[in-house]
């Protein structure tokens, strides 16, 4: 019996001072290693521990008038640190101080108070991104989104004006503006416009996907077909204008009648947006101010103070200043011996006398200097150094479409009225201009 208690305490101590003598020789073995492995294995351990830190979170906010990029990342608990390093790393390609009231702001950030991501739209195709690296740095990118364009189809009919059945229709005044823009120098739309008119206009829409998913209106495309109906005429009238987008021979688009005419005119039917004619062309008006029968040889269009008056034809500046009963007065010559006169400015644009002008350039504000009751534009045409009535005038219409482009312009012409499903027994049929010469 004592035999066998001997026998197991030895077998027992032989197997402590063995594992002793292991544990000995393996803790010898790890201090000479080289200092190249202690390295590795110092890295694999912190490799782990950030792997192991704690997942980060997306906050978005909105921002807020008067709100600050250091307020919205210490509101999204982002340590000081971290804020500092992000704000500098976003000035590098954006200002800071863009940041719109309204838009919303993203960030990741983690437990630690640690920055992973900032996100910011400054538009809807625009994304600056501030993004921390595997190094522990924080980058910043600004990104270009790709829009993609849709076709849609707007049809109304004017109850009150056509800016009301345009903004009922959840479009918004940018579409308006480019839609009367086309047919301006065929339409007064502060006149002309009538309840029960009808009008359509073929446009695009350009959008951006949203990385939730979904798309984003960003802005209009371009208008590739317009008409407008005046109610009082029938379906085959002179009186129904459509306009259609084609690109010319010359690589320069434009927009052309049903005919291949350009829709552009020599002349503007009005030099700015105005409330009302509120004196017309006249040899023999009565003047409110100096109380006597004089020829008012001009329209007088009604308008606020600051209104933007614009040139009504290309041409070369030739007076600008003080007129007499004109007050500020800008004149311009044009080609084939016409004139324009612009009276009663409160200022004047940036142009000079000799410089050139184009349709549509700003070239003054609405005022009341001068012999005046009240703010509006005195606005005179001349031909040959006569005063005519601007009103009464048919302006000439720029190049057509050439000849040798007609076949492709009407094939273009009826797919598009196909799309807007106007005059369906014009689309199938010859062109108009064919069904006009045979009669």
């Amino acid at each position: 019996m004592l035999k066998q208690i001997f026998f197991r305490r030895t077998l027992l101590g032989g197997l402590v001072l063995l594992m002793l003598s292991f544990i000995l020789h393996w803790l010898t073995a790890e201090q000479n290693l080289p200092e190249a492995e202690l390295r590795t294995a110092h890295i694999a351990a912190d490799s782990t521990v950030l792997a192991m830190a704690p997942p980060a979170i997306m906050i978005e906010q909105t921002i807020r008038y008067g709100q600050t990029l250091a307020n919205l990342l210490e509101q999204s608990a982002v340590k000081p640190k971290d804020a500092t390093r992000a704000i500098s790393a976003l000035q590098r390609i954006f200002d800071p101080r863009r940041l719109r009231a309204g838009h919303s702001i993203r960030v990741a950030v983690d437990s630690a108070g640690a920055l992973h991501q900032l996100l910011y739209h400054p538009s809807p195709e625009i994304a600056v991104t501030v993004e921390r690296v595997a190094n522990g740095e924080l980058t910043s990118r600004c990104d270009t989104l790709a829009l993609e364009s849709e076709v849609f189809l707007l049809t109304g009919e004017v109850e009150t004006t056509l800016y009301d059945a345009v903004i009922e229709s959840d479009e918004t005044p940018e579409l308006l503006l480019a839609f009367t823009d086309i047919l301006q120098w065929d339409i007064d739309f502060f006149i002309d416009t009538q309840r029960g008119d009808r009008f359509r206009i073929l446009f695009e829409k350009l959008l951006v996907q949203k990385p939730e998913g979904g798309s984003e209106f960003v802005r209009y495309g371009r208008i590739l077909a317009a008409s407008y109906e005046p109610s009082a005429a029938s379906s085959l009238s002179e009186d129904n204008i459509a306009a259609f987008y084609f690109d010319s021979e010359t690589g320069k688009g434009g927009y052309f009648d049903r005919d291949g005419k350009s829709f552009q005119k020599t002349f503007l039917k009005s030099p700015l947006n105005y409330r009302r004619i509120s004196s017309h062309f006249s040899f023999g008006r009565f003047h409110p101010i100096l109380k006597k029968l004089r020829a008012h040889t001009g329209v007088d269009f009604a308008a606020a103070t600051g209104t933007p008056v614009v040139a009504s034809a290309n041409g070369m500046v030739k007076e600008i200043g003080w007129n007499g009963g004109y007050g500020n007065c800008v004149v311009i010559e044009h080609k084939n011996h016409f004139g324009t006169l612009y009276g009663h400015l409160s200022r004047f644009a940036d142009v000079k006398v000799g410089e050139a002008v184009e349709q549509g350039q700003v070239i003054g504000y609405v005022g009341s200097t001068g012999l005046s009751t009240g703010p509006h534009l005195h606005y005179t045409l001349f031909l040959n150094g006569n005063p005519i009535d601007p009103l009464k005038i048919q302006p000439a219409s720029g190049d057509p479409i050439a000849a040798e482009q007609l076949a492709q312009f009407f094939q273009q012409r009826d797919a598009l009225m196909l799309q807007m499903g106007a005059l369906p027994d014009l689309v199938y049929g010859p062109p108009l201009w064919a069904s006009r010469n045979s009669k």
